[in-house]
């Protein structure tokens, strides 16, 4: 039964079963792929329009259609797949990020680029930058080896037009001490350093806990586990096993909002 599911699951999650033609005649693959590679799906252009990506003229993402049978693209902060992967064939393609527009018959390439996908590897392909300069680009995903007694956590730079490149931390906070269990102190893990737009750090090993994930601007002072960030998020890890990245998205801005920094689980 395990075995029927893994492969209705990888079916499903290519993205190439997406319901039937649309007015604007791009056509789809409806078969499913026996191999290929594995992609990540990300819209991080604050203020872009709804848009889908293509593998030459294959729309390889998707989101579900209106009661009105309207088929839309994702939105700003979105991903496709959320938490896994979509199998799509390996081979040399032209990467397309579209603004279809639903019956309009018309569409709107926001930016394109050449990748090259091979078999049985995981990449995160982005649609970046600005409405006035969007851009597409891929990294490789070198996910660790599976290992259910650890948990991964890398950080990703997507930030559109930052003046400075950074340095992400994810500070694990202080535990205080039970009856059975001494006390634990805080603990800082280094996600990477000069990150500049669409650079990445390694994946680093953490420790469940509660953390507070920060980035400071390269080059000025500071100590991780006690000075205030540019952007931070905090929340709490348990579950082993699991591979994360958090990212910062959208414009650069002074000020930047609680929703300009957010994770996606790899595995």
């Amino acid at each position: 039964m395990m075995k029927i599911f893994k492969r209705a699951f990888l079916f499903l999650a290519a993205g190439f079963l997406l319901g039937a033609c649309e007015k604007n005649a791009i056509p789809e693959v409806t078969e499913p792929v026996q191999d290929g590679a594995y992609v990540k799906f990300f819209f991080q252009v604050e203020g872009a329009p709804r848009a889908n990506f293509y593998l030459d003229s294959k729309k390889v993402t998707g989101v579900a259609p209106t009661t009105t049978d309207i088929v839309l693209g994702n939105l700003y902060g979105s991903v496709y797949p959320s938490n896994a992967y979509a199998l799509v064939p390996a081979g040399s393609f032209n990467m397309s990020a579209i603004d279809t527009v639903a019956g309009a018959g018309t569409a709107d390439v926001l930016a394109s680029t050449s990748v090259s996908l091979a078999n049985n590897k995981h990449y995160s392909a982005y649609l970046a930058g600005t409405p006035e300069s969007y851009e597409v680009f891929m990294v490789e995903d070198n996910l660790p080896p599976a290992d259910y007694t650890k948990i991964w956590w890398r950080f990703m730079n997507t930030m559109a037009n930052m003046p400075f490149a950074v340095d992400a931390y994810a500070v694990r906070s202080a535990v205080p001490a039970t009856d059975t269990k001494p006390a634990e102190p805080v603990e800082v893990y280094e996600l990477g350093k000069g990150l500049d737009f669409k650079e990445h750090g390694p994946y680093v090993e953490l420790k469940p806990g509660t953390y507070t994930y920060k980035v400071f601007a390269s080059g000025t002072e500071y100590d991780p586990a006690t000075s205030t960030s540019y952007i931070q998020q905090s929340f709490a890890i348990a579950s082993l096993g699991r591979v994360y990245t958090t990212q910062i998205r959208g414009t650069y801005a002074e000020k930047p909002k609680a929703a300009q920094i957010d994770y996606w689980r790899e595995r």
